[in-house]
């Protein structure tokens, strides 16, 4: 696990890869408690598939259906088509390859990570190339990620796209190629009618009992009982545990700073540091000629000379040897002011530099460095503290005290939640409730949790208190509800039986448009448009030429008839060349598994199940 970031090559990928600044790892220890990924819903030989990765890709799963069914999709309904299998046998597939990449070695640098990862993401970044925080958290609460698990994903992606290129990049011949692109690429013109269901009226819509005594109402409550469901709610009691709280608590006295810092003055050296121009190229080639061409100008000319060629440059102020690339800080501290240097090569591009400025090490004053002593001595303990804190409680959840022992014998407050729902993105801005009422949710009643590190500041323990479970609404709490549910229902079919009897009777689309008051439009589609729905477009390529047909999607009623199919000619069409690496990767994948050990947790994974 990532715990904390440092100087080491992963703290540079890693400041790359969020943004710090392309050469600099300034403030990564920011991110470190972020870094802890959660609990494996299933391993692959060692390759674990956690959790955060799961759910993600179920929801994904979860949302392609529901559009396709226009709808929201019922828990009964997504155990139903085995929604959840899917999501983890697509994780499973790809642990598959990444254990195999893994035992066979096939590694990239971190470096090619990372600028994967940039171009991905380029909105996590502002327009100094710095973390956009505020961006980060939002990315990774929408994803349901944390940033390892982001890390391992573009990890896995990167080796996995590189090794369809070099080992299944295969194509299809010329002709089946030009057929499948025919198809794919054909189109298909119908004559289309759309309006909204809350538009049409019913026949008989004045002679309707919309009272909450109609047993037909009745009736379809009951038949429909899943969609009038009182979701779960959970009572919660919860620690918060804060380092900011005892900041105050444990500031350092004045002989305590004079003590450390005569004791520490070589720590407390203000560092040489340097203003510098870097001037970065792709090619060797290129940070050559463009050397030969300034060496004999100043800094001033040199800088014309780069904005009038669109060469890439960067000045950097008051760096330290310690922020920068190593193969970078020999040269830039080894340079006289004014000096230019010979071409530099990194992992990320070629450089020349220029040393505009030197500042001279000296040794701070004690007043100079009284912050920084400050802040050294209270993070040592306020660390110990914490640390010593989290003992004592983990062995007090070990025998056995109560959330409220726990608080009076540690001088804690207990906040509490009422009724959290499992959909607490309604607290969006409450880091904490998040993170509380998410672990309530896969907690027992009256069990104190473990406690848990939400940040690299704030951990919490939390306990269920009770559990209302999910149960349907009595019908007078949604009749309103219901009685607009029926009647859509009550329209559907009329408008279905409408149209069964117009197709008996061989009326013409016109004939329809003209009894549902609405326009005929004559339209091209393809398959690939986003203009209509899913469910409509598979009607409209599933049905023969002259067949009128009908979809609902969202409260939209599609009325379509087929006339004609179109191929695009072998002038019009655009050719692509269509890969047999699907193919081949799911022949070698079968392979692969023979000889991997595959298990999954199934208690963690009917748990996760059960909230949805």
């Amino acid at each position: 696990m990532f715990r904390s970031l440092g100087k080491s090559k992963i703290a540079f990928v890693l400041a790359i890869l969020f943004g710090i600044s392309l050469f600099f790892f300034r403030g990564s220890s920011r991110y470190s408690g972020l870094f802890d990924s959660d609990n494996v819903v299933a391993s692959v030989s060692g390759t674990p598939i956690s959790t955060t990765k799961f759910l993600r890709v179920l929801d994904m799963n979860i949302n392609q259906y529901s559009q396709m069914f226009g709808r929201q999709l019922t828990s009964e309904e997504i155990k139903a088509f085995q929604i959840h299998s899917m999501a983890l046998g697509s994780l499973i597939n790809n642990a598959v390859f990444e254990n195999e990449f893994e035992s066979q070695n096939f590694i990239i640098d971190e470096t090619v990570v990372a600028s994967e990862t940039k171009k991905r993401f380029p909105n996590l970044y502002d327009k100094n190339n710095k973390l956009n925080e505020k961006e980060l958290n939002a990315f990774l609460k929408q994803q349901r990620l944390k940033i390892d698990d982001l890390v391992k994903i573009i990890n896995y992606e990167t080796r996995s796209n590189i090794f369809n290129e070099i080992f299944l990049g295969v194509k299809y011949p010329y002709k089946f190629a030009n057929i499948i692109n025919k198809h794919n690429n054909h189109s298909r013109n119908i004559d289309l009618i759309k309006f909204n269901l809350n538009e049409y009226k019913l026949k008989n819509i004045e002679n309707l009992d919309i009272t909450i005594n109609n047993k037909k109402i009745i009736d379809y409550f009951n038949k429909n009982i899943n969609s009038y469901m009182d979701p779960e709610k959970r009572d919660v009691s919860y620690i918060l545990v804060d380092k900011n709280d005892y900041l105050n608590q444990l500031t350092p006295s004045n002989d305590q700073i004079e003590n450390y810092y005569n004791s520490n003055k070589k720590l407390l050296l203000e560092m040489e540091k340097r203003d510098f121009l870097q001037f970065n190229f792709k090619s060797l080639e290129k940070a050559s000629e463009f050397k030969t061409n300034t060496i004999s100008l100043n800094s001033e000319d040199i800088i014309k000379f780069a904005e009038k060629n669109n060469i890439t440059f960067n000045k950097f102020t008051n760096v330290s040897k310690d922020e920068v690339l190593e193969e970078l800080s020999n040269v830039i501290f080894n340079l006289q002011e004014n000096n230019i240097s010979s071409v530099v090569e990194t992992t990320l591009a070629k450089h020349v530099i220029i040393v505009s400025k030197i500042y001279p090490e000296f040794q701070k004053t004690i007043e100079e460095s009284r912050g920084e002593i400050i802040d050294t001595l209270t993070d040592v303990e306020l660390n110990n503290f914490i640390l010593n804190l989290k003992n004592n409680i983990n062995q007090q959840i070990l025998d056995g005290l109560s959330l409220n022992e726990i608080a009076n014998d540690n001088s804690l407050n207990i906040k509490k939640i009422s009724k959290a729902k499992r959909d607490f993105d309604t607290i969006q801005d409450d880091l904490v409730k998040n993170e509380v009422v998410a672990k309530a949710f896969s907690s027992n009643k009256d069990f104190v949790s473990d406690i848990e590190d939400i940040n690299e500041n704030q951990s919490i323990i939390i306990n269920v208190d009770n559990i209302l479970y999910e149960k349907p609404y009595e019908l007078n709490q949604v009749f309103e509800k219901v009685s607009e549910d029926w009647i859509k229902s009550l329209k559907i079919k009329e408008i279905e039986s409408y149209i069964d009897d117009s197709i008996a009777n061989s009326k013409l689309i016109k004939d329809l448009s003209l009894y549902f008051k609405t326009e005929t439009f004559n339209i091209d589609l393809k398959f690939n448009s986003d203009d209509y729905p899913s469910a409509f477009k598979n009607k409209v390529f599933d049905n023969d030429i002259d067949k009128i047909y009908f979809s609902i999607s969202n409260d939209d009623i599609y009325l379509a008839k087929n006339n004609k199919i179109t191929f695009p000619d072998d002038n019009n069409i655009n050719n692509q060349d269509l890969d047999l690496g699907n193919e081949l990767r799911s022949f070698f994948g079968a392979e692969i598994v023979k000889n991997k050990n595959i298990s999954t947790n199934d208690n963690l994974m009917q748990a996760l199940i059960s909230q949805y």
